[in-house]
């Protein structure tokens, strides 16, 4: 028999049984990052569950806001009018391709500015994080290559003069394949909050809480 809790938020969820889709956006890097885990652990409660996926973009907040996706996990904090809970926490690596001669295993930031840099910008017209703790020390980097992806940038850079600073989690799954160097990254370059975002009227909904304790435990090794 339900509890009179559960039947005052709505009908009890049970994953073994529950059909719900579960509308996520992300980056190219969160999903690298977090879908092996949350897949894996979905699939084991939910087997009839569908999960849509999509790439995190400039409309994903008004996305959220309209209910056409459910859960967006990115790094800012969301707009007041959306619910937002920080999910962990990632700090930034480089990667430097075949053709940059570089040695030291940590980069100053004056060495770092002297080099051409890939810009991964997740959402047109925003400023990427890289950028923003470099502007708070008065500094800027040279951007020679812009796109939208964390994963083609990693391999594209390979047997270039490039940098790319991106998440050290997502530089120990790639790096190795796409045949690329890591480097500590400028001890100016922050560590920076992941959150999760969602609409307030899905806080209670049994379905979406059951969904966001998923991805909770997915990144609880972060």
């Amino acid at each position: 028999m339900p509890r009179l809790e559960d039947m005052v938020r709505g009908e009890q969820f049970d994953p073994s049984r529950s059909r719900e889709i579960f509308r996520l956006a992300m980056s190219d890097h969160a999903s690298m990052i977090v879908l092996p885990s949350l897949l894996a652990s979905v699939r084991k409660a939910a087997t009839h569950i569908k999960l849509e996926v999509s790439a995190a973009g400039a409309e994903t907040y008004e996305d959220v806001a309209a209910g056409r996706i459910n859960t967006f996990l990115c790094a800012e904090e969301a707009p007041p009018s959306l619910e937002s809970e920080m999910l962990f926490t990632l700090d930034f690596v480089c990667l430097v391709g075949a053709a940059l001669p570089v040695r030291a295993r940590r980069l100053t930031l004056k060495r770092y500015l002297e080099f051409q840099h890939v810009l991964v910008e997740i959402r047109e017209g925003q400023q990427a994080l890289v950028d923003r703790a470099l502007s708070q020390v008065g500094a800027k980097r040279h951007v020679a290559f812009t796109l939208p992806f964390f994963v083609p940038a990693i391999f594209a850079i390979a047997q270039t003069d490039l940098i790319l600073t991106v998440p050290r989690k997502l530089a120990k799954i790639i790096a190795g394949m796409a045949g690329v160097r890591v480097v500590e990254a400028p001890p100016e370059i922050k560590s920076f909050p992941y959150f999760m975002a969602w609409h307030p009227r899905l806080t209670n909904e049994p379905a979406h809480k059951w969904f966001r304790e998923q991805l909770r435990l997915a990144v609880r090794t972060f």
